[in-house]
């Protein structure tokens, strides 16, 4: 079996493959901050006596992992994992931790990609910032508002005193989130069209959001391809590069 190990900047994932196929995969609560000593750890647990042939490592904190056979950049491992989940898809939409990345890609091969890390506006880490301001009392998913708060700022700290500024006006939160999904939208879609793409894959935490895929959607004017754990398409894509 393949073993591959995606270290993101909040996550990492585990995935197993054998024959091209998902054995088993886990996904930890622990990023780039991790150490070697504590992936190895996480590694034998979810091993759990199963023989590894080779591993590979990709993402953020790829580099830690010495005892890795190879290691692979995360841009290539999501063209490979986009494939895998959907053939006929010529691009991928990720929004990471840290970074939001655009893939034109062809059979699985990246063409093209555009990667926005400058600002925190447009990632998970910026949606979970805007929650801790927000100080919610429900799941994420369970708020929703056919009215929007505007959040004209494309800049991440500005974009956070807009949402201070809103709750001491008392606008709903409701509202202010479906102002933040705008907002993160704003950020996505130029990126999108710039590329041309069509039948788009969309991957990462954030792309378990309901609310947040539909608002992507209506501003695409296209129906997004979500896996069915969208979290770990760069760690199989990875193996698939074993």
């Amino acid at each position: 079996m393949i073993l591959s190990i995606d270290i993101g900047s909040t996550t990492t994932k585990f995935v197993l493959m054998k024959d091209n196929k998902i054995i088993d995969y886990n996904i930890k609560d622990l990023g780039v901050v991790v150490e070697e000593s504590d992936v190895l750890k996480m590694v034998e647990e979810f091993k759990n006596g199963r023989e590894i042939k080779k591993t590979v490592a990709t993402g953020y904190g790829r580099h830690k992992i010495s005892f890795a056979d190879k290691v692979v950049p995360e841009v290539i491992a999501l063209g490979k994992g986009a494939n895998y989940f959907f053939k006929d898809a010529d691009g991928l939409v990720d929004i990471g931790g840290q970074d939001s990345k655009v893939l034109k890609i062809k059979e699985g091969q990246v063409i093209d990609f555009i990667l926005s890390d400058k600002c925190a506006a447009g990632t998970g880490k910026f949606l979970e910032k805007c929650i801790d301001i927000l100080n919610l009392d429900k799941e994420l998913n369970e708020y929703s508002s056919e009215s929007c708060a505007k959040i004209s700022s494309m800049c991440a700290v500005f974009a956070e005193s807009e949402i201070i500024s809103l709750l001491s006006k008392k606008i709903p939160k409701e509202e202010i989130i479906m102002g933040i999904y705008d907002s993160i939208s704003n950020r996505i879609v130029p990126m999108v069209k710039r590329m041309k793409l069509e039948k788009i894959v969309f991957s990462g935490g954030v792309a378990k959001n309901k609310i947040l895929i539909g608002v992507l959607e209506r501003h695409l004017g296209k129906t997004l391809l979500i896996p069915e754990e969208p979290q770990i398409v760069c760690a199989v894509g990875a193996c698939l590069m074993a």
